[in-house]
């Protein structure tokens, strides 16, 4: 998908559409910069967005920001797109006409989102991991109102819809990560037989990896909770090194893999370089899962070693599929996003409040006639009822209410006409 300047993209609205809230999309991914430039950009759009996504003055009503190894998003809903976007090319210091950015907006903006639940915008297309990333974008920043976070909902949606998207496309999801990409790439460019891989590290992507070398490799488990690479490597008949002895492993192990949430490489240049003089011109392999870094990556210029970061993996973490696959995936795609955006336009709002309006007259009605047959309750004892009234109305509507911001307009206005008909004539 071609990324467009919002200049560019822009609609045309008349007056009206003006004054609707508008989704915008300013983002970077692998496709558009380095890991050095998106771990920048991460810890700028953090101090960007956290302060002011509660400030009353911010030209936003809703933002998330999605920060995963492979991207740096910012998602707002704005009536001031071009504001926006200028200001945030302005703070994170990034020109107009540089091309790291992408900004996209509307449907197009919602696509993307599914695209990136789904996995197929990732380094490692199709993984699940990055779904989880998007259900709790959301809960990672403060927002102005606990009630009102239509991003939420949309984000929401993204995720649930990302496993019949993955299904459509014919993705093999037990097969997609970085950890199973690295693996690939091992067996296609390392030209030793049984090797020896050291795992730094013992958290998911590196169990994903230690599972798939299981049977193909000597495995040693390196982390500084001795215990914990020591229950791993026994699951898989490897062995547990202490992160202490890392120089030794260096200086004795074919591969290398590094996959730790260490904000400062644990595999340094002057490491390295000490490590290469005893290994008597054996060449050493370095895969390096870490965002950031777990590898220093000036590493790469040491003779025999050979590195490759999350965004060198790219050629090993693609899949194919039929053009026709492609083609019905798009179409899915497009439609799904059609529907997201049109969940956050003000005629939806106002249908759902209707409905919700009918349900909170009830819920009135049924709590004053229930406490009407009571009348030794305490005002204590009121209000433990009225408050229980309230929190069953607000689930029981909640799946419902998500459903109808999801249909076109035409189909969402006539199920809350039927629903709200059913509620008023079960009320007698």
């Amino acid at each position: 998908m071609a990324r467009k300047p919002f200049a560019s993209s822009q609609p045309t609205h008349n007056s009206a559409s003006q004054r609707e809230a508008h989704l915008l999309l300013i983002g970077a991914s692998y496709r558009t910069c380095s890991l050095e430039d998106r771990d920048r950009l991460q810890r700028k759009s953090r101090h960007i967005v956290v302060p002011t996504s509660s400030d009353h003055h911010a030209p936003w009503s809703d933002v998330v920001l999605l920060a995963t190894c492979n991207r740096v998003e910012v998602y707002v809903l704005t009536k001031s797109p071009n504001l926006v976007s200028h200001r945030m090319r302005k703070s994170l210091g990034v020109s107009s006409n540089d091309q790291s950015l992408y900004v996209l907006d509307a449907e197009d903006a919602a696509a993307h989102l599914i695209r990136v639940a789904s996995g197929l915008d990732s380094v490692a297309e199709g993984e699940q991991q990055v779904t989880e990333q998007v259900r709790n974008a959301p809960k990672q920043l403060p927002s102005r109102s606990a009630d009102e976070r239509p991003l939420e909902d949309l984000f929401l949606r993204a995720a649930k819809i990302a496993p019949r998207i993955r299904r459509l496309a014919g993705v093999r999801p037990e097969d997609a990560s970085a950890s199973h990409a690295a693996i690939r790439f091992l067996q296609a460019a390392v030209p030793v037989e049984n090797p020896t891989v050291a795992l730094i590290g013992t958290g998911k992507m590196a169990r994903i990896a230690a599972q798939a070398l299981r049977g193909r490799a000597r495995v040693e488990i390196l982390n500084r909770d001795v215990a914990r690479a020591r229950q791993l490597a026994k699951i898989l008949n490897g062995e547990a090194v202490p992160l202490r002895k890392l120089s030794q492993v260096l200086a004795e192990a074919d591969v290398v893999v590094a996959a730790t949430a260490s904000q400062a490489p644990l595999v340094t240049a002057r490491g390295l370089r000490a490590a290469m003089h005893r290994r008597d011109g054996r060449p050493i392999w370095l895969i390096d899962l870490g965002f950031p870094r777990n590898v220093d990556p000036t590493c790469r210029s040491l003779a025999g070693v050979h590195l490759l970061d999350l965004d060198g993996l790219a050629p090993w973490g693609r899949f194919s599929s039929s053009p026709t696959a492609q083609a019905r995936v798009e179409a899915r795609i497009r439609e799904e996003a059609e529907r997201m955006v049109e969940s956050l336009r003000p005629t939806a709002s106002a249908d759902v409040a209707s409905f919700r309006k009918t349900a909170e007259a009830l819920r009135r009605q049924e709590v004053a006639e229930a406490l009407g047959r009571l009348p030794e309750l305490s005002k204590e004892g009121q209000t433990v009822v009225d408050r229980l009234a309230t929190r069953l109305v607000n689930r029981l509507l909640h799946a419902p209410t998500r459903h109808l911001y999801a249909l076109p307009e035409g189909r969402r206005k006539e199920l809350i006409r039927e629903m709200v008909s059913g509620l008023q004539g079960g009320s007698g």
